[in-house]
């Protein structure tokens, strides 16, 4: 999953013309880390994934594809896609809350 992450950061970074470098320093992350990001090797932060998301305004959902392969529930694929729109217009702190909430949710 992170390297097909990594091929899509990668595509929108080539069709923009820009270098690893620059899209680094957008991001304010190390050149070297962003590199294994696209390689899949490494894998960016929620926060940094918007940031990137923000920049080329593109929907996440078009960098992360969910693939949730449960095709006999259309309703958990349209709650992915709410969530996935809604998340766009979150600031930094409500990131970082619902990051927290997601990453404690009982998933039994």
């Amino acid at each position: 999953m992170l390297k097909a992450i990594g091929q899509r950061l990668k595509k929108y970074r080539v069709q923009a013309g820009m270098t690893q470098k620059q899209l680094s320093e957008i991001l304010e992350i190390d050149e070297q880390y962003y590199g294994q990001v696209e390689r899949g090797v490494k894998k960016l932060s929620l926060e940094k994934l918007m940031l990137f998301c923000t920049y080329f305004q593109i929907p996440l959902d078009d960098v992360i594809k969910i693939d949730v392969r449960d095709e006999g529930n259309p309703i958990k694929l349209a709650y992915i896609s709410e969530i996935s729109q809604l998340l766009i217009n979150c600031s930094k702190e409500q990131l970082i809350r619902i990051k927290s909430l997601v990453k404690n949710i009982d998933l039994l």
